[in-house]
Protein backbone atom coordinates (compact mmCIF):
# COMPACT_ATOMS: atom_id res chain seq x y z
CA UNK A 1 0.00 0.00 0.00
CA UNK A 2 0.96 3.19 -0.96
CA UNK A 3 -0.44 6.73 -0.30
CA UNK A 4 1.52 7.93 -3.71
CA UNK A 5 2.09 6.26 -7.03
CA UNK A 6 4.22 8.19 -9.88
CA UNK A 7 4.66 6.97 -13.36
CA UNK A 8 7.40 8.49 -15.67
CA UNK A 9 9.58 8.49 -11.99
CA UNK A 10 12.63 7.80 -14.81
CA UNK A 11 12.85 10.89 -16.43
CA UNK A 12 14.03 14.60 -15.92
CA UNK A 13 10.82 16.13 -14.39
CA UNK A 14 9.99 12.53 -12.30
CA UNK A 15 13.49 12.39 -11.00
CA UNK A 16 12.45 15.85 -9.46
CA UNK A 17 9.47 15.08 -8.17
CA UNK A 18 10.72 12.19 -6.42
CA UNK A 19 13.29 14.49 -5.02
CA UNK A 20 10.34 16.81 -3.49
CA UNK A 21 8.65 13.88 -2.08
CA UNK A 22 10.68 12.34 -0.12
CA UNK A 23 11.73 15.66 0.96
CA UNK A 24 8.34 15.67 2.32
CA UNK A 25 8.14 12.23 3.98
CA UNK A 26 5.66 11.26 1.74
CA UNK A 27 5.00 7.31 1.25
CA UNK A 28 4.85 6.80 -2.49
CA UNK A 29 5.95 4.02 -5.23
CA UNK A 30 7.90 4.87 -8.46
CA UNK A 31 7.66 3.77 -12.04
CA UNK A 32 10.65 4.70 -13.19
CA UNK A 33 11.40 2.42 -16.46
CA UNK A 34 9.15 -0.64 -18.21
CA UNK A 35 11.31 -2.74 -16.30
CA UNK A 36 9.45 -1.45 -13.46
CA UNK A 37 6.13 -1.91 -15.41
CA UNK A 38 4.84 -2.12 -18.71
CA UNK A 39 2.59 0.55 -18.88
CA UNK A 40 1.43 -0.37 -22.48
CA UNK A 41 0.07 -3.94 -21.28
CA UNK A 42 -3.30 -3.30 -19.44
CA UNK A 43 -2.87 -6.41 -16.99
CA UNK A 44 0.81 -5.18 -16.16
CA UNK A 45 -0.56 -1.65 -15.41
CA UNK A 46 -3.77 -3.38 -13.29
CA UNK A 47 -1.10 -5.62 -11.26
CA UNK A 48 0.83 -2.44 -10.23
CA UNK A 49 -2.09 -0.56 -9.43
CA UNK A 50 -3.65 -3.19 -7.05
CA UNK A 51 -0.58 -4.05 -5.36
CA UNK A 52 0.32 -0.38 -4.30
CA UNK A 53 -3.56 0.81 -4.10
CA UNK A 54 -2.56 4.96 -4.14
CA UNK A 55 -4.92 7.52 -3.38
CA UNK A 56 -2.94 9.73 -5.95
CA UNK A 57 -1.45 9.42 -9.06
CA UNK A 58 1.18 11.43 -10.68
CA UNK A 59 1.04 10.19 -14.22
CA UNK A 60 3.98 11.82 -15.89
CA UNK A 61 4.99 8.37 -18.50
CA UNK A 62 5.06 9.08 -21.45
CA UNK A 63 6.91 8.15 -25.23
CA UNK A 64 8.37 11.20 -26.11
CA UNK A 65 10.48 11.52 -29.32
CA UNK A 66 11.09 14.90 -29.81
CA UNK A 67 10.83 17.36 -33.06
CA UNK A 68 12.79 14.82 -35.04
CA UNK A 69 11.23 11.95 -33.71
CA UNK A 70 7.60 13.06 -34.18
CA UNK A 71 8.40 13.26 -37.73
CA UNK A 72 9.90 9.92 -37.81
CA UNK A 73 7.99 7.77 -35.76
CA UNK A 74 4.60 9.38 -35.90
CA UNK A 75 2.35 5.93 -35.64
CA UNK A 76 4.25 4.65 -32.53
CA UNK A 77 3.87 8.36 -30.78
CA UNK A 78 -0.13 7.65 -31.42
CA UNK A 79 -0.08 4.39 -29.78
CA UNK A 80 1.99 4.16 -27.21
CA UNK A 81 1.03 7.54 -25.55
CA UNK A 82 -2.79 6.39 -26.31
CA UNK A 83 -1.93 3.02 -24.64
CA UNK A 84 0.05 4.29 -21.91
CA UNK A 85 -2.70 6.61 -20.75
CA UNK A 86 -5.76 4.26 -21.32
CA UNK A 87 -4.13 1.93 -19.23
CA UNK A 88 -3.14 4.14 -16.32
CA UNK A 89 -6.00 6.55 -15.62
CA UNK A 90 -8.03 3.26 -15.96
CA UNK A 91 -6.39 0.79 -13.07
CA UNK A 92 -6.39 4.48 -11.20
CA UNK A 93 -10.54 4.19 -10.88
CA UNK A 94 -10.22 0.58 -10.85
CA UNK A 95 -8.77 0.67 -7.65
CA UNK A 96 -10.40 3.49 -6.09
CA UNK A 97 -7.78 6.23 -6.64
CA UNK A 98 -9.02 9.69 -5.28
CA UNK A 99 -6.94 12.02 -6.82
CA UNK A 100 -5.21 12.13 -10.71
CA UNK A 101 -2.70 14.34 -12.20
CA UNK A 102 -2.09 13.96 -15.66
CA UNK A 103 1.00 15.37 -17.57
CA UNK A 104 -0.13 16.76 -20.43
CA UNK A 105 2.07 18.97 -23.15
CA UNK A 106 2.02 22.79 -24.16
CA UNK A 107 1.78 21.13 -27.88
CA UNK A 108 -1.58 20.37 -27.50
CA UNK A 109 -2.31 24.18 -28.51
CA UNK A 110 -3.03 25.01 -32.05
CA UNK A 111 -0.37 27.13 -34.10
CA UNK A 112 -1.87 30.72 -34.74
CA UNK A 113 -4.00 31.19 -31.08
CA UNK A 114 -3.29 34.68 -29.56
CA UNK A 115 -0.22 34.81 -26.88
CA UNK A 116 0.23 34.03 -24.28
CA UNK A 117 -1.95 30.71 -24.23
CA UNK A 118 -4.56 30.24 -21.85
CA UNK A 119 -5.92 26.65 -20.44
CA UNK A 120 -9.55 27.72 -21.93
CA UNK A 121 -8.41 27.28 -26.08
CA UNK A 122 -6.18 23.89 -25.50
CA UNK A 123 -8.98 22.17 -27.36
CA UNK A 124 -9.26 25.26 -30.18
CA UNK A 125 -7.91 24.11 -33.34
CA UNK A 126 -5.11 21.97 -34.95
CA UNK A 127 -2.18 20.98 -33.39
CA UNK A 128 1.51 21.97 -35.09
CA UNK A 129 2.21 19.36 -37.79
CA UNK A 130 5.33 18.73 -35.86
CA UNK A 131 3.86 17.81 -32.71
CA UNK A 132 0.09 16.84 -33.64
CA UNK A 133 0.18 13.36 -33.18
CA UNK A 134 1.25 13.39 -29.60
CA UNK A 135 -0.30 16.60 -29.21
CA UNK A 136 -3.74 13.98 -29.86
CA UNK A 137 -2.62 11.77 -27.79
CA UNK A 138 -2.49 13.80 -24.97
CA UNK A 139 -5.79 15.70 -25.70
CA UNK A 140 -7.08 12.34 -25.72
CA UNK A 141 -5.49 11.58 -21.70
CA UNK A 142 -7.41 14.92 -20.73
CA UNK A 143 -10.93 14.43 -22.50
CA UNK A 144 -10.54 10.54 -20.19
CA UNK A 145 -10.35 11.99 -17.45
CA UNK A 146 -13.11 14.68 -17.92
CA UNK A 147 -14.92 11.65 -18.59
CA UNK A 148 -13.94 9.46 -15.45
CA UNK A 149 -14.82 12.53 -13.60
CA UNK A 150 -18.44 13.09 -14.91
CA UNK A 151 -19.06 8.90 -14.83
CA UNK A 152 -16.96 8.28 -11.93
CA UNK A 153 -16.27 11.14 -9.50
CA UNK A 154 -12.60 10.76 -10.38
CA UNK A 155 -11.19 14.06 -9.74
CA UNK A 156 -8.33 15.28 -11.70
CA UNK A 157 -5.91 18.30 -12.48
CA UNK A 158 -3.74 18.17 -15.65
CA UNK A 159 -0.69 20.21 -16.10
CA UNK A 160 0.24 21.62 -19.71
CA UNK A 161 4.37 21.57 -19.67
CA UNK A 162 5.98 23.97 -21.25
CA UNK A 163 9.98 22.74 -22.34
CA UNK A 164 11.23 21.19 -19.53
CA UNK A 165 15.20 20.58 -18.91
CA UNK A 166 16.89 19.52 -15.95
CA UNK A 167 19.45 16.31 -14.19
CA UNK A 168 18.69 12.97 -15.42
CA UNK A 169 17.20 14.21 -18.82
CA UNK A 170 17.60 12.42 -21.61
CA UNK A 171 20.33 13.36 -23.88
CA UNK A 172 19.55 11.95 -26.99
CA UNK A 173 21.19 14.36 -30.12
CA UNK A 174 19.45 13.31 -32.78
CA UNK A 175 15.45 12.72 -31.06
CA UNK A 176 15.80 14.76 -27.84
CA UNK A 177 14.67 17.84 -26.82
CA UNK A 178 16.41 21.04 -27.89
CA UNK A 179 18.23 21.90 -24.01
CA UNK A 180 19.71 17.94 -23.78
CA UNK A 181 20.01 17.66 -27.47
CA UNK A 182 22.10 20.87 -27.75
CA UNK A 183 24.07 20.35 -24.07
CA UNK A 184 25.55 16.87 -25.62
CA UNK A 185 26.24 17.83 -28.74
CA UNK A 186 27.90 20.85 -27.07
CA UNK A 187 30.46 18.82 -24.81
CA UNK A 188 31.00 16.31 -27.29
CA UNK A 189 32.08 18.86 -29.70
CA UNK A 190 34.58 20.43 -27.73
CA UNK A 191 37.49 21.78 -30.36
CA UNK A 192 36.00 19.67 -33.10
CA UNK A 193 33.70 20.65 -35.45
CA UNK A 194 30.79 23.36 -34.96
CA UNK A 195 27.43 22.17 -33.84
CA UNK A 196 24.75 22.46 -36.13
CA UNK A 197 21.56 24.15 -34.70
CA UNK A 198 18.59 24.04 -36.55
CA UNK A 199 16.75 26.93 -37.99
CA UNK A 200 17.81 30.84 -37.55
CA UNK A 201 17.37 31.02 -33.72
CA UNK A 202 14.09 33.36 -34.31
CA UNK A 203 11.51 31.00 -32.79
CA UNK A 204 10.78 31.81 -28.64
CA UNK A 205 10.18 28.93 -26.38
CA UNK A 206 9.32 28.84 -22.61
CA UNK A 207 11.37 26.92 -20.52
CA UNK A 208 11.04 25.69 -16.78
CA UNK A 209 13.51 24.08 -14.69
CA UNK A 210 12.98 20.42 -13.43
CA UNK A 211 13.34 20.87 -10.10
CA UNK A 212 10.95 24.30 -10.25
CA UNK A 213 8.08 21.99 -12.52
CA UNK A 214 8.17 19.53 -9.49
CA UNK A 215 6.85 22.12 -7.29
CA UNK A 216 4.25 23.36 -9.62
CA UNK A 217 3.09 19.32 -9.28
CA UNK A 218 2.86 19.49 -5.74
CA UNK A 219 0.83 23.00 -5.70
CA UNK A 220 -1.35 21.15 -8.73
CA UNK A 221 -2.23 17.81 -6.17
CA UNK A 222 -2.80 19.61 -3.38
CA UNK A 223 -5.05 22.73 -4.37
CA UNK A 224 -5.31 22.27 -8.28
CA UNK A 225 -8.67 21.10 -10.37
CA UNK A 226 -9.25 21.29 -14.20
CA UNK A 227 -5.91 22.85 -16.57
CA UNK A 228 -2.68 24.53 -15.57
CA UNK A 229 -0.13 25.86 -17.39
CA UNK A 230 3.00 24.60 -16.37
CA UNK A 231 5.42 27.14 -17.49
CA UNK A 232 8.19 29.84 -16.03
CA UNK A 233 5.88 32.52 -17.75
CA UNK A 234 9.18 33.86 -19.66
CA UNK A 235 9.93 33.36 -23.44
CA UNK A 236 12.95 33.23 -24.99
CA UNK A 237 14.39 33.27 -28.61
CA UNK A 238 16.27 29.81 -29.48
CA UNK A 239 19.18 32.54 -29.98
CA UNK A 240 19.73 33.49 -26.81
CA UNK A 241 19.50 30.01 -24.93
CA UNK A 242 21.99 28.52 -27.59
CA UNK A 243 24.24 31.89 -26.93
CA UNK A 244 23.62 31.42 -23.41
CA UNK A 245 24.64 27.57 -23.15
CA UNK A 246 27.30 28.52 -25.13
CA UNK A 247 28.57 30.80 -22.87
CA UNK A 248 28.96 27.59 -20.44
CA UNK A 249 30.99 25.75 -22.90
CA UNK A 250 33.19 28.30 -24.18
CA UNK A 251 35.36 25.58 -26.61
CA UNK A 252 32.51 24.37 -28.95
CA UNK A 253 31.02 26.52 -31.41
CA UNK A 254 28.40 26.09 -33.53
CA UNK A 255 26.86 27.08 -37.21
CA UNK A 256 22.70 27.80 -37.60
CA UNK A 257 21.43 25.58 -40.45
CA UNK A 258 18.77 27.68 -41.76
CA UNK A 259 17.44 24.70 -43.88
CA UNK A 260 16.09 22.72 -41.19
CA UNK A 261 12.50 23.45 -40.15
CA UNK A 262 11.72 25.98 -37.56
CA UNK A 263 8.75 24.50 -35.77
CA UNK A 264 6.41 26.91 -34.31
CA UNK A 265 7.64 30.49 -34.46
CA UNK A 266 6.03 31.83 -30.99
CA UNK A 267 5.38 30.55 -28.02
CA UNK A 268 4.01 32.13 -25.03
CA UNK A 269 2.29 30.94 -21.95
CA UNK A 270 -0.46 32.94 -19.48
CA UNK A 271 0.30 30.88 -16.02
CA UNK A 272 -1.98 33.32 -14.01
CA UNK A 273 -4.07 30.47 -12.91
CA UNK A 274 -1.04 28.15 -11.47
CA UNK A 275 0.30 31.61 -9.74
CA UNK A 276 -2.88 32.29 -7.99
CA UNK A 277 -2.06 28.69 -6.07
CA UNK A 278 1.20 30.42 -4.87
CA UNK A 279 3.85 29.09 -8.22
CA UNK A 280 6.99 31.00 -8.10
CA UNK A 281 9.37 29.86 -11.16
CA UNK A 282 12.63 30.68 -9.42
CA UNK A 283 15.31 29.27 -11.41
CA UNK A 284 16.81 31.41 -13.81
CA UNK A 285 18.11 29.91 -17.60
CA UNK A 286 21.99 30.43 -17.27
CA UNK A 287 21.55 28.40 -13.27
CA UNK A 288 19.32 25.54 -14.84
CA UNK A 289 21.82 25.04 -17.76
CA UNK A 290 24.87 25.27 -15.16
CA UNK A 291 23.34 22.88 -12.87
CA UNK A 292 22.06 20.39 -15.79
CA UNK A 293 25.75 20.29 -17.02
CA UNK A 294 27.65 19.83 -14.22
CA UNK A 295 25.32 16.98 -13.84
CA UNK A 296 25.90 16.06 -17.44
CA UNK A 297 29.69 15.92 -16.34
CA UNK A 298 29.46 14.26 -13.52
CA UNK A 299 27.05 11.25 -15.13
CA UNK A 300 28.66 10.93 -18.47
CA UNK A 301 28.77 7.25 -17.71
CA UNK A 302 25.34 6.68 -17.48
CA UNK A 303 23.30 9.65 -18.79
CA UNK A 304 19.94 8.78 -20.30
CA UNK A 305 20.43 9.22 -24.93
Amino acid sequence: MADVLVTGAGGVLGNALVQALEAEGTDFVAVASRRDCNLEDFSDTLKLFESCRPKQVYHLAGAVYGVGGNMAYPGDIFRRNTLINCNVVEAARAVGATRFLGMGTVAMYADGLPMPLREDDVLSGQPHSSERFYAFAKRGLLMQLESYRLQYGMDYVMALSTNLYGPGDRFDPEHGHVIPSLIHKFVQSRNKEPVSVWGDGSPTRDFLYSRDAADGLLLLMKSGSGVYNLASGRSITIRTLVETLAGLVPEATYAWDADKPLGQLRRAYDIGRLSELGFVARTELKDGLSETLNWYHENLGRVRS
